[in-house]
């Protein structure tokens, strides 16, 4: 398995855990007293900006800590296109816009465009445990979430220094041995771009799409990520996450959105497939049993290009000259591991809502003053009457106690 790097201790409030909040943070042994709640940034149900901020210095300003103020999803993620919609989840978008379908230069333009941005990509993090209850002789068992949320990863796409929508993704082709969507109904060898320059395929194929003379067409841009060692990373997060003594279980998963931009031809069929609630009716009355195998055999689909997104330079198990295109696995958890207890602590449930950059940047700065504090003596309390000051130490040492016991016995149990 992969060496996880040795962690700072970390305790939970059992005076806060039934009413955790965005700011709670995680103690640092015994300082609560002199280490006053710094107010963090709330967490937002909508995707929050993650601006590019060097890691905090050792005596950072806290006043200037970064804040939010622009939409991540906003400002990484594609920009929408007219007469578009999208599935549920986001992965494949859909527009009508006749000009893609009748104006190859259009067409082009929008797929170098649209390729120049990664798709979406995070890591989502998801703690739950069972509770079971009897009532009249009756076994009723239920879920309970403890913590959901997510981390965005798209910026580990984007080489440092380059700026999103500029640096396009590595186009690569369908090529002449590998049957695929050529604007056939199902995949085939032909027709081929053997006679044209590898630099003018994309405008090769863009000019079959509209010259096709097919009622019912379609033109797909896939996006695709490769070579990002996912295990490693999912381990890494399952070990901090075990750290904080949670005994539920634990499901860390990297979904996508944004996989794919699919241009229909104008006309009603496509006009009806592409709405939404039309969609549901079919849906609902089974009506699509007959019409999706008419839909399959009267689409004639172009499939040929694919903008590839590379998180490193090859593949996991190669690990001799694999540079990473922005951090590798270990880094990205080193940066965010922090954060992610916290949220975890926190019981924060936000389902498919990011951490912000401003929320791991204060917590690594909480965690940078709480180190500080703990590596000054500890100051005796002396109120002149020696039995009072006794009681107070051993009071102390009680509550030390009690927290060590709470710690040893974990948290997020089924029962």
């Amino acid at each position: 398995m992969f060496d996880t790097p040795p962690q700072p201790s970390y305790r939970d409030d059992p005076d806060h855990a039934e009413t955790a909040s965005m700011a709670s943070a995680v103690l640092l042994d015994d300082i609560e007293a002199s280490f006053p709640d710094d107010e963090l940034p709330p967490y937002e149900d909508n995707p929050a900006t993650i601006p590019r901020t060097q890691e905090p210095q050792r005596t950072p300003d806290t006043s200037h800590a970064p804040v939010g103020d622009s939409d991540y999803i906003g400002r990484t993620l594609p920009p929408p296109l007219p007469f578009s919609s999208s599935d549920t989840f986001c992965s494949n978008i859909r527009t009508n816009l006749p000009n893609y379908s009748t104006e190859h230069d259009s067409l082009r333009n929008m797929i170098r465009n649209q390729a120049s941005y990664p798709p979406g990509y995070y890591i989502e993090i998801h703690g739950k445990h069972t509770e079971t209850s009897r009532h009249n002789n009756k076994e009723t068992k239920r879920d309970i979430v403890d913590f959901h949320f997510r981390v965005a990863l798209g910026d580990e796409l984007i080489p440092k220094g380059h700026v999103t929508g500029l640096t396009p993704g590595k186009l690569e082709f369908l090529p002449d041995n590998k049957r695929g969507y050529r604007g056939t109904i199902i995949p085939s060898l032909n027709p081929t771009l053997s006679d044209v320059e590898e630099a003018d395929y994309l405008t090769a194929w863009c000019e079959k799409y509209v010259a096709d003379a097919s009622k019912v067409k379609c033109f797909t841009l896939q996006r695709e990520i490769r070579w990002h060692d996912t295990a490693k990373l999912e381990h890494l997060i399952r070990s901090a996450l075990l750290e904080t003594n949670y005994r539920g279980h634990i499901s860390i998963t990297f979904p996508t959105s944004h996989t794919s931009v699919t241009v229909y031809s104008p006309g009603l069929i496509n006009r009806w497939r592409m709405t939404t609630w039309i969609r549901w009716i079919f849906y609902l009355s089974f009506l699509w049993i007959f019409t999706w195998p008419l839909l399959f055999f009267l689409t004639s689909r172009y499939e040929v290009v694919k903008s590839v997104w590379y998180y490193a330079s090859k593949p996991p198990g190669e690990e001799m000259g694999r540079i990473p295109t922005t951090n590798d696995e270990v880094n990205y958890f080193y940066k965010w591991q922090s954060a992610i207890k916290r949220a975890a602590l926190a019981r924060m449930n936000c389902g498919t809502g990011l951490l912000i950059e401003a929320y791991r940047i204060e917590t690594a700065l909480a965690e940078q003053r709480g180190a500080e504090e703990a590596r000054r003596p500890a100051e005796r309390i002396n109120t002149g009457n020696a039995f009072a000051d006794g009681v107070f130490g051993v009071l102390g040492q009680g509550l030390q106690v009690a927290q060590a016991f709470g710690d040893a016995r974990g948290w997020g149990h089924d029962n």
